[in-house]
């Protein structure tokens, strides 16, 4: 099975499905050289593909990721208390997407924008919970933090802009990944 740092490489690979290895620091809060080793590694494990920069993950990557989220997070599967967690977030989810819509429409109306930051801020607050049973996801936390504060500096891209970790872009990963934590396919109806 993976170690936590490579399993955190690869699985920024697999929510993003492409990027550079500043981009997997930045996200992991892992140092450049230690991404860098993990990165070269995996490269020659067959796991990632390197492209002028870029990193994608290959079959044997997403089959080592799946088995780590499949290893490590079957007790957490079993909890009554992440699966009430995850019904709760289903609805705040459907919230937020309308909220993203509503917000993309009116070409970025300041009221819209306040009930979508404050959507995250509760996602923000919802996931300290779950962080003795995922210790990791107070990368989300801290994620979700820095591209809100960017947001209430005016920088409004922060919003949804899908070329930087904006609050959507992180909102996606995290539906990704705890979809894979709980072991449910995601609906794509």
């Amino acid at each position: 099975m993976l170690a936590d740092p490579a399993f955190a490489v690869l699985n920024s690979l697999d929510l993003k499905k492409m990027a550079s290895a500043a981009t997997v620091a930045e996200v992991t809060a892992l140092a450049p050289a230690e991404v860098a080793v993990l990165l070269d590694a995996a490269s020659g494990a067959g796991q990632v593909l390197a492209m002028e920069g870029n990193y994608m993950l290959l079959p044997d990557g997403t089959a080592a990721v799946l088995a780590y989220y499949h290893e490590t997070y079957a007790p957490t599967r079993q909890t009554a208390e992440a699966l009430a967690w995850y019904e709760r977030f289903e609805t705040l989810n459907s919230r937020f997407i309308g909220l993203v819509t509503d917000w993309q429409k009116s070409e970025g109306d300041e009221r819209i924008e306040r009930r979508l930051l404050q959507a995250a801020e509760k996602l923000t607050r919802d996931l300290a919970t779950l962080l003795p049973q995922v210790p990791r996801y107070d990368g989300y936390i801290r994620r979700f933090q820095h591209s809100m504060d960017q947001v209430d500096q005016g920088r409004t891209d922060f919003v949804c802009k899908p070329t930087i970790d904006s609050v959507h872009n992180i909102w996606f990963e995290f539906h990704e990944d705890i979809l894979a934590v709980l072991g449910r396919p995601r609906d794509t109806t």
